[in-house]
């Protein structure tokens, strides 16, 4: 979601006809509407929980959006400032949980497909399963790496100084919050390198090169990345973006590093901004209760 569903275009190249839809368009058919591709590929009970989660999570989010206290955009995003109350952290949740389920959709039709491709490749084909990239970014193999640990050192150093401040309603806690930065980052993480890294990073660099492949799935990340909020910023995230790619291809394709860097870095940021905010009412702000 957040605009990035006109980017799948940049996926989705020809394949051969044959039975079973290429990898590359099963995982394109999957980030459009979740368990499409999988359904193709024949695993209807999988395509049935994907478009499941996906369906209900986009249900909650429409109603919390459409109640009389949620926050438009405008009345939401300021200066280096951000306002949120609970009805629109919670639709954020939802829509979050929704297009996330689509990216992760997208990218476990890819791996899948690949399994059982025997066309040659020449990146090797992604494995990781759901479990495993939800428990990466706790797991001491990636956060003692210093590829993980280094770039995770600079992020407290920029978080410090960035003046970024998310602003608390009144039916908002602090504790909230950082509840929300600790699980919505993770479904992030999965999802986004699942997508950008999973599939496009390793389709792309399969067709043009690793360095071509790289510089495609960068550009495509940050251009996901446009918009408002904290994350809003396409040259940062392309850079962010390439140096996970670099990662990835540096880890012989597998996304279990990225993960853990993705989820560490965006915590860290996230609480950051809740430190340098505050109470809603210390800001020039009328909230429509």
């Amino acid at each position: 979601m957040k605009g990035r569903r006109w980017l799948l275009a940049a996926a989705l190249l020809p394949g051969p006809v044959c039975a079973e839809p290429s990898p590359s368009v099963a995982a394109v058919a999957s980030a459009i509407v979740p368990g499409l591709g999988q359904a193709t590929q024949g695993d209807y009970t999988t395509a049935a929980e994907h478009f499941g989660v996906f369906a209900a999570s986009l249900a909650v989010a429409s109603h919390y959006q459409g109640k009389s206290d949620f926050l438009s955009d405008e009345e939401r995003y300021q200066h280096e400032r951000e306002i949120i109350n609970q009805t629109t952290l919670r639709r954020d949740f939802a829509l979050r949980v929704a297009g996330d389920t689509a990216l992760y959709s997208s990218f476990a039709a890819y791996r899948d497909g690949r399994s059982r491709d025997t066309r040659g490749y020449r990146t090797p084909a992604p494995k990781e399963t759901l479990s495993e990239l939800a428990v990466a970014p706790f797991r001491w193999e990636y956060v003692s790496r210093p590829t993980t640990f280094i770039p995770l050192g600079l992020q407290i150093l920029a978080a410090a100084s960035d003046r970024y401040g998310v602003y608390r309603a009144p039916d908002v806690s602090k504790n909230a919050l950082y509840a929300y930065e600790l699980t919505a980052n993770e479904f992030t993480a999965v999802g986004e390198e699942g997508f950008f890294r999973g599939f496009l990073n390793n389709e792309l660099s399969d067709r043009w090169g690793n360095g071509w492949g790289l510089a495609g799935s960068s550009a495509i990340f940050g251009l996901a990345h446009t918009g408002q909020g904290q994350a809003a910023n396409a040259l940062q995230a392309g850079l962010a973006g390439a140096y996970l790619g670099w990662v990835h291809q540096r880890n012989n394709f597998q996304i279990g590093e990225g993960v853990a860097i993705h989820y560490w870095v965006n915590v860290i940021a996230g609480i950051a901004a809740i430190r340098h905010g505050g109470s809603a009412q210390l800001v020039s702000f009328s909230l429509p209760f």
